[in-house]
């Protein structure tokens, strides 16, 4: 299939899902529609009425690479992320993307970097070679002038848990139901705090004490939380107004589904009310029971799970052995 057959294609998709809302959330049927449209396009070659002369196709190019990213299944969250990084990329450029050298790239990180830290920037090399990795695989593009960007070496900073007492501060600091059970949920469950906010009811085995959570690029995993999580879930759901299929909501209005900035800006309260020292934040909480369940004697692989990670590799970032641990397995195993 042609690359102009390809591009009406997936056009064609996207303006059957506007059309038709409810494909938004159905991939499947998606990737069943764009099948249907390339069997029937097979046996045609597509051309182009457009004859002006194009001063920057990245605009057009950039909304069929985010069109296929998001039939690969990707969350809305880092489509979002292309999207913005794209248009930086096309307010920067006034010409195709076939013309874009390497040293063109570099100048654009140059400008997107500035006061920026190394990982951020990374982030934006990462951007560029996947989509324009993509263009040179479509044709739309001979050569990859991304190919030669190189990663800069960040040094390798161990994050640090929360310190045992300043979680028992904040712990204390709990005042509604609400916050207790966020924090309970928070502490023990090791969840991103995108993936408590989208907790329904239905999705909750209070006998197991565990909870079916949709992780980064809506991969589906089982968690579990403490016996002290379920008594302030519990207390909160018969303290709370409103009804509602998700487990936390709005205390005003309408107690609508509530949003992760608000849950964040809970956690950001019980610190003030703590006078915890140290940075407080929801993502730290991940990072505290992946090292307690690591120094516990958990397999990483274990903890792999629990975290939702891909690769062990990503769990090392978040969990490290305490010098005391490291110390017994050596003598354990070396005699």
């Amino acid at each position: 299939m042609s690359n102009l057959n390809e591009e009406v294609s997936i056009k064609l998709v996207g303006k059957i899902t506007l059309l038709m809302p409810f494909l938004e959330q159905k991939l499947d049927i998606q990737l069943e529609v764009k099948k249907a449209i390339d069997e029937t396009l097979y046996n045609y070659e597509i051309q182009s009425k457009c004859t002006d002369l194009v001063a920057s196709d990245i605009e057009e190019k950039a909304a069929i690479y985010q069109a296929c990213k998001k039939l690969e299944g990707l969350s809305q969250r880092t489509l979002d992320n292309y999207r913005l990084f794209l248009n930086k990329l096309d307010q920067f450029f006034t010409k195709p993307c076939s013309t874009i050298s390497t040293m063109d790239l570099r100048m654009f990180l140059a400008f997107m970097g500035k006061e920026k830290q190394a990982t951020t920037v990374n982030g934006y090399i990462t951007m560029l070679k996947g989509f324009f990795g993509w263009l040179q695989a479509e044709e739309y593009i001979i050569k990859n002038p991304a190919f030669k960007l190189k990663q800069t070496k960040v040094p390798r900073v161990i994050l640090q848990p929360y310190q045992p007492e300043n979680l028992e501060r904040l712990r204390e600091a709990c005042i509604t139901e609400r916050e207790k059970a966020l924090f309970e949920l928070l502490d023990s469950t090791a969840c991103r705090i995108s993936e408590l906010d989208n907790i329904k009811l239905k999705d909750i085995n209070w006998q197991e004490r565990s909870i079916k959570v949709f992780g980064k690029g809506s991969k589906e995993r089982i968690v579990f939380f403490s016996t002290r999580a379920k008594l302030h879930m519990q207390g909160y759901l018969k303290s709370r107004e409103g009804e509602s299929e998700y487990l936390f909501i709005s205390e005003r209005g309408s107690h609508n589904h509530i949003k992760v900035r608000a849950l964040q800006l809970i956690i950001a309260k019980i610190k003030d009310r703590a006078g915890v020292g140290e940075r407080v934040h929801c993502h730290k909480f991940r990072r505290t029971q992946a090292t307690r369940l690591l120094n516990s004697g958990m397999r990483i692989e274990g903890v792999q799970g629990i975290l939702g990670h891909t690769t062990p590799s990503t769990t090392q970032i978040y969990a490290q052995l305490s010098q005391e641990n490291l110390k017994n397995e050596y003598r354990r195993l070396v005699v």
